[in-house]
């Protein structure tokens, strides 16, 4: 076994057929911004007929003027359960990146550390290969933020209505308010970003022009990156709300008669029963004054969510998305994600990462609380990664840069 220089096709290749690959590790990462200025190694681990076992996107700056920092995104193209073979390439990569006069590794491997399902039970438990990792000389450097600990993702080959069966109550109540109303979901193109991004712009750190580069460069059928919106016709939405608040008004009534029926014997269910009702009129009463006047006011299509996804593959990933504050009670991103879901699923897509929570996504009086429970209402398991790493290729160098940097 060896390690040799891929050049961008072979790597794209190995990397499109590899169930063991990300985002991160793909041809189009390396070329985003942040990384254009940075050198780029396509590595290989082969054998004597060039068949490759094992793959890496290595990104190397220059730190300093004697320190070289080397980083692998989203880790190795590799099984991690596989420790002969990691272990393999971890020596032969440890020899390239000498000759290269590379002084440390930094990498964030994607396999799943540990898994637990929705009542926040483990259900797998990867403490071996972590425990590997670190007997090859690896070792921990934390989290960089409180954003990279867990991500919720749903995986389900059977079938999409599988898929919906997991989706929580309040999910499912959401998407068919969503669809008695009439939203529909529009795929958008790199033109309609400036619309995406005026309503994610509150919800992220990243600029415009990051969004932009990401829409140029993942734009083939294996690693495409893509907006959808969520979309709502003014006049279609005050027909389906004046239906629904006709029969609430029916059930009301009704409800209405039978309390007056038994004056003096109103047991509890039926008092809450009237409240809830007249509660829920007089929301349905406001969304039709809200609906006449949106058709007054427009005469198209209204967008109110969108998201934007990134296809790998194999994988959807939800980057991000958000919604038009004023419409936030018709639950836009949950129809986005439900519609994104039964599109890709027919497209032989299995696997859908709903994104990042916050490493304390358990904590209820947290702020990202809601964040979790939103992600984890779609049925998917939480998956724990393990912290950065770094493997110190020269040790001499790399301990006098930590000595200066501590003095610093």
């Amino acid at each position: 076994m060896k390690i040799i220089d891929l050049n961008e096709k072979e790597y794209q290749e190995f990397a499109n057929n590899n169930s063991y690959g990300n985002f991160g590790q793909t041809l189009e990462y390396s070329k985003i911004i942040a990384n254009r200025r940075k050198e780029k190694l396509f590595l290989g681990m082969v054998d004597n007929d060039d068949t490759i076992y094992a793959a890496a996107l290595i990104l190397v700056h220059n730190v300093s003027s004697f320190v070289k920092e080397a980083v692998a995104p989203n880790g190795f193209i590799i099984d991690y359960a596989n420790f002969e073979l990691v272990a393999k390439f971890t020596e032969l990569l440890k020899r390239y990146l000498r000759k290269e006069k590379i002084t440390y590794l930094i990498t964030n491997p994607m396999f799943k550390y540990h898994v637990y399902n929705k009542k926040n039970i483990m259900i797998e438990n990867n403490d071996s290969i972590y425990d590997n990792l670190l007997r090859l000389d690896f070792e921990s450097i934390g989290y960089f933020s409180d954003f990279e600990h867990y991500d919720i993702i749903i995986e389900n080959s059977n079938s999409v209505n599988d898929i919906y069966k997991n989706f929580n109550r309040n999910t499912k109540r959401n998407i068919k308010t969503a669809l008695n109303l009439g939203i529909t979901l529009h795929k958008g193109t790199i033109n309609d970003l400036p619309i995406a991004y005026e309503i994610i712009k509150k919800k992220t750190k990243k600029s415009y022009a990051y969004y932009e580069n990401l829409m140029h460069i993942y734009n083939n059928k294996n690693n495409e990156a893509e907006v959808f919106f969520a979309k709502l016709n003014p006049h279609n939405y005050l027909v389906n709300i004046q239906k629904i608040y006709e029969n609430e008004k029916t059930k009301n009534e009704r409800i209405h008669e039978k309390f007056k029926h038994n004056a003096g014997h109103i047991n509890e269910k039926l008092f809450n029963k009237k409240v809830n009702s007249d509660n829920t009129l007089e929301k349905y009463r406001n969304e039709l004054s809200n609906a006449i006047d949106l058709n007054q006011k427009y005469s198209g299509d209204i967008i109110i969510g969108t998201s934007i996804v990134i296809k790998n593959n194999r994988e959807i990933y939800f980057l991000i998305d958000g919604y038009k504050e004023e419409f936030r009670h018709i639950h836009s991103t949950h129809i986005i994600k439900w519609a994104v879901i039964r599109k890709y699923f027919s497209e032989n897509y299995h696997i859908f990462n709903l994104g990042e929570i916050h490493k304390e996504y358990f904590d209820k009086s947290s702020k990202f609380y809601n964040q979790y429970k939103y992600k984890l209402g779609f049925g998917g398991n939480i998956v724990e990664y393990t912290p950065n790493l770094i493997l110190v290729i020269n040790k001499p160098i790399y301990s006098l840069h930590t000595k200066i940097n501590r003095k610093n």
